[in-house]
């Protein structure tokens, strides 16, 4: 996210139409990734080129929209073409579901809830979903999001690295999500159509 605009930039690593070779001429792959994991309450925000970049969290927690965006923008040559019509697999991975957050009746129980409305990325994911049901039910979109367990375990919670990896582990034994996992695998495993 830009610090001066407050709006997200993609750092592509390709001649972008939307973006143009700006950042591609300018940005070095370590660059891209310190800047997009420059949380603000735990990093500064990357410098590049007198420019200051810092974590999307509030803007773009859940950048799948400026995924499909970008995506459609970089292969819709084409009248009528449509991306949902040649996507084979498309992976979403969150990093476990938030707990409710209700509004409290003080000014940093608003602020609190609201902080937690602006960084919660599951409802975006879920919004998705609705907007693009057949790649779901067609087994061409995944999401993998941990259900339960992770709800205190904040971004600051390094310590607590074995009950993060043991609630993982126990999500993805579960039947259902161990079949989403090889119904994925076996989507990334097919070869393209010519």
């Amino acid at each position: 996210m830009s610090q001066e605009t407050s709006s997200t930039v993609v750092f592509p690593s390709y001649y972008s139409r939307t973006w143009g070779k700006e950042m591609l001429d300018r940005v070095q792959i370590w660059e891209a990734a310190r800047a997009t994991s420059a949380a603000t309450s735990f990093f500064e925000p990357m410098e590049i080129d007198g420019r200051l970049f810092a974590d999307g969290a509030t803007g773009a927690n859940n950048p799948i929209y400026e995924l499909w965006a970008e995506a459609s923008s970089v292969y819709s040559l084409y009248d009528g073409w449509k991306l949902e019509d040649h996507l084979k697999c498309l992976v979403s991975i969150g990093t476990g579901l938030p707990s409710r957050r209700p509004f409290g009746p003080g000014l940093m129980d608003v602020a609190a809830a609201l902080k937690a409305i602006a960084t919660e990325s599951e409802s975006k994911a879920q919004q998705f979903q609705r907007q693009h049901l057949s790649l779901v039910q067609n087994s061409i979109s995944f999401r993998f999001n941990v259900v339960d367990g992770l709800q205190g375990v904040g971004l600051e919670a390094a310590d607590r690295l074995a009950e993060i990896d043991a609630t993982t582990d126990q999500y993805c034994a579960s039947v259902p999500v161990m079949q989403q996992i090889e119904s994925c695998a076996s989507k990334l495993r097919e070869k393209p159509s010519s």
